[in-house]
């Protein structure tokens, strides 16, 4: 009698429990991911990039110091920040809170559930598509409803989440987006951006994200990627409130000065942050970097026009 090779949820059921349980999420996704060609494989890790919560990070960041003529307006850059401050923590408090690890063999390590990727390409892509003007709003909508599948597929191509995982994360993703979204008004016209937060909502929105950080860090303390998480919110929070309207309405031109403060000053406070986050153990260390560099980073357009001004 030939022997059946179970199928990947049969195999998860044949283990302990706690030693695989998220096997039984699988519907052999996996296995046909494993059947794609290389070229399709690498083209999805190249994918992949676009819902990486540092990058994303970087971007908007860069964003809001160029300001409009990055396609959004300072505030909007600034509450997009705030957006993806409070994706990363909800998806680590998340992954935390259900604890369930990756798929075998993952070339990652960490939880699985919820995917970090697909929730974070969702809040960023989403998040610009309702507050930038550029182009038309139904071709925003188009452009974010393929990079957001594209980025969830590319997490199961990869072999580093299941399906459940990345659906979850895009699930929880829009729900996030749709709840902040009710803390800003709306565009006054069809071609402006949807959502036009004031000043004050881009405050209260980086009082959510340290919020959801702060809550994020009582079920994984030692994450350092939250404790820089919730130094900068509270940074940035503080920040906007007193200079907000002056950095709001900074113009940068192109000279030297202004290269000088936005061009090295933004990759300088990044990467001490990173640094400090990846070499320091003091937890008090990560926090106070975090909270110097999220100031840091919004008080730059107001610093270059304060240097061009002189």
């Amino acid at each position: 009698m030939s022997r059946t090779v179970p199928s990947e949820p049969a195999l998860g059921a044949l283990l302990p429990v706690g030693e695989l349980p998220v096997a039984a999420r699988g519907i052999g996704e996996l296995a046909a991911a494993r059947s794609l060609p290389e070229f399709v494989v690498s083209a999805f890790g190249l994918v992949t990039h676009l819902g990486n919560a540092w990058i994303c990070l970087a971007a908007v960041t860069l964003a809001y110091v160029v300001g409009s003529r990055s396609g959004l307006s300072r505030r909007g850059a600034a509450f997009a920040l705030a957006l993806g401050l409070g994706a990363l923590g909800l998806t680590l408090g998340l992954k935390h809170v259900f604890a369930l690890p990756r798929p075998p063999l993952a070339a990652e390590d960490g939880f699985g559930f919820p995917s970090g990727h697909a929730l974070g390409a969702t809040v960023f892509w989403g998040g610009i598509a309702l507050l930038t003007g550029v182009g038309t709003r139904r071709r925003r909508l188009s452009v974010v409803g393929a990079v957001i599948p594209l980025v969830a597929a590319s997490r199961v191509v990869l072999g580093v989440h299941y399906l459940a995982d990345v659906a979850a994360g895009v699930a929880v993703g829009v729900a996030f987006l749709a709840a902040m979204a009710r803390l800003s008004d709306r565009g006054e016209s069809a071609a402006a951006p949807v959502l036009d937060p004031s000043r004050a909502q881009v405050t209260a929105a980086f009082a959510v994200a340290f919020a959801l950080v702060a809550a994020a860090l009582v079920v994984a303390p030692s994450e350092s990627e939250l404790l820089l998480g919730v130094g900068t919110a509270a940074g940035a929070a503080a920040t906007w409130r007193y200079l907000g309207r002056r950095a709001d309405a900074a113009t940068l031109d192109r000279s030297a000065a202004s290269a000088v403060v936005g061009g090295v000053g933004l990759p300088v406070l990044l990467g001490a942050m990173v640094a400090v986050a990846e070499l320091s153990t003091v937890a008090v260390l990560v926090v106070v970097a975090g909270a110097v560099g999220g100031a840091g980073l919004l008080a730059l357009p107001f610093a270059a026009s304060s240097v061009i001004r002189r």
